[in-house]
């Protein structure tokens, strides 16, 4: 048996040596097409990660446009709001200065105007939809930009202070409000309140003059003046109506700097040479 593969290893011994050469050969071919495969691999994972850029970059994009709509949105309201609030303040200093002397002749108008708006809660959101969705899936990786995305951040911080303080406020509203609801005459309470944020808060004008009101000016501010604690919880709805005027004049610039910040951003991606990025909804931006 040992004789037998003896034999066999002769005869293969040859031709082994004849095709060593051969054999060097398949070698760098196999080598060869393994270095193709991983070329092509790697090249297949490049236009891959290329693609999902461009894709990235676009989801970016329609963020970074709606973010801007979402902060146009808000600086125009924020503009009215000011305005509003403005408004307001100066009514309630009104009655102030009529429950404490420094009126004493007051308008009937006025006085109503002001004991009605006063007793108004502040409904504004200053709420971005499209920041609560990043937030809340976790795109916020996708922005980029560093300084647009700390004040995001700052934005959130912001926001949950104002809530805080916006539940500390509205009870002062609410108490105020219970206190002074039937001191009007309730047809003079259902012109006024129909009359809020309609028209304009300037008793001269047309479409107040066209009501005359049933209440008694003198016993009204006989209520008003009847009313315990009522000058120190006004004061303290006076206070919070000045703060969040402070607050208005604030946020409409930091939406201004928001709006920069979108924009530059959007002006990078469009100047970066990693590929077009489509002009979907940036007409919108002018």
């Amino acid at each position: 048996m040992i004789a037998f593969f003896r034999k066999i290893r002769q005869k293969l011994f040859p031709i082994a040596i004849g095709t060593e050469n051969r054999v060097s050969k398949y070698f760098l071919y196999a080598i060869g097409e393994i270095l193709l495969v991983v070329i092509g691999i790697l090249i297949a994972l490049q236009i891959d990660n290329y693609n999902e850029d461009l894709k990235n970059r676009e989801i970016y994009l329609s963020y970074l446009v709606r973010l801007n709509e979402d902060f146009l949105e808000l600086q125009e309201t924020v503009k009215q709001k000011m305005e509003w609030e403005g408004k307001l303040i100066e009514l309630a200093e009104y009655q102030l200065r009529v429950m404490t002397g420094e009126e004493p002749d007051p308008e009937l108008l006025k006085l109503a105007m002001s004991i009605e708006y006063t007793a108004s809660v502040n409904r504004y959101e200053i709420m971005s939809p499209t920041y609560m969705e990043l937030n809340s899936t976790g795109r916020l990786e996708l922005i980029e930009s560093d300084s647009l995305k700390l004040y995001l951040s700052r934005y959130h911080k912001y926001l949950l202070n104002r809530e805080d303080q916006k539940d500390e406020w509205d009870p002062w509203t609410h108490e105020y409000r219970s206190k002074v609801r039937n001191i009007l005459h309730p047809e003079d309470r259902g012109f006024v309140d129909f009359q809020f944020g309609n028209e304009t808060t300037d008793p001269d004008h047309p479409s107040w003059q066209m009501y005359i009101l049933k209440s008694d000016r003198d016993k009204v501010v006989e209520a008003l003046l009847e009313i315990p604690g009522l000058t120190g919880l006004l004061q303290d709805v006076l206070t919070a109506r000045r703060i969040t005027y402070t607050y208005l004049d604030y946020e409409f610039n930091v939406t201004h700097e928001f709006l920069r910040l979108i924009r530059s951003e959007i002006d990078r991606l469009q100047g970066d040479g990693r590929g077009p990025v489509t002009d979907r909804g940036l007409d919108r931006l002018n």
